[in-house]
């Protein structure tokens, strides 16, 4: 029996190790769909689990024409500005009235970095102000990042050296 639980506690703590380490677990581009003008924006999900409670999720998006811009919107967002759902654009919210978390037409770059939190997100994106452009559609490169939470870790390795010292002590008798 003390095998088993000293066993377990190894377990756990390879778990803990193995977990601190950074996974890519997303990188793909995506098409998201661009507007025909400049007032609508184009909407996409993003396809980013939510574990916010266990894991450190980090997104970096980089795209290529720096005539249109990109922000990540909350769900509440994407369903305030109705985008519709076969061509996924939406003629109802411009990139100036919609609560981005990071990015929009603001952003001075072709790229995005962000520290993710709970909930479910969309890609927006629009075209700059004085420019135009005559894609129908944005690639993004997506990449998704993701380990255990620092918290969860020192969990681990705590659960981990208990088991491991119960194990002893129970083997010793």
């Amino acid at each position: 029996m003390g095998k088993a639980i000293f066993s377990l506690g190894i377990i756990v703590l390879l778990i803990a190790v193995g977990g601190s380490i950074e996974y890519n677990v997303y990188n793909k581009t995506e098409d998201i769909p661009l507007p025909p003008m400049g007032s609508a924006t184009g909407w996409q999900a993003l396809p980013i689990p939510d574990l916010m409670g266990i894991l450190e999720i980090d997104a970096k998006a980089s795209w290529e024409n720096e005539a249109y811009w990109l922000g990540i919107a909350s769900v509440d967002e994407a369903e305030r500005c109705e985008p519709d759902k076969e061509t996924k654009v939406s003629i109802t919210c411009s990139g100036n009235n919609i609560n981005f978390e990071v990015g929009g037409p603001s952003s001075k770059d072709s790229i995005i970095n962000w520290d993710v939190e709970a909930g479910e997100w969309y890609a927006c994106v629009g075209q700059n102000s004085g420019t135009f452009g005559q894609m129908s559609s944005l690639n993004v490169d997506v990449q998704v990042d993701a380990k255990l939470k620092t918290s969860v870790t020192y969990i681990l390795l705590g659960v981990s050296g208990l088991l491991m010292m119960l194990g002893i002590i129970i083997r010793k008798r």
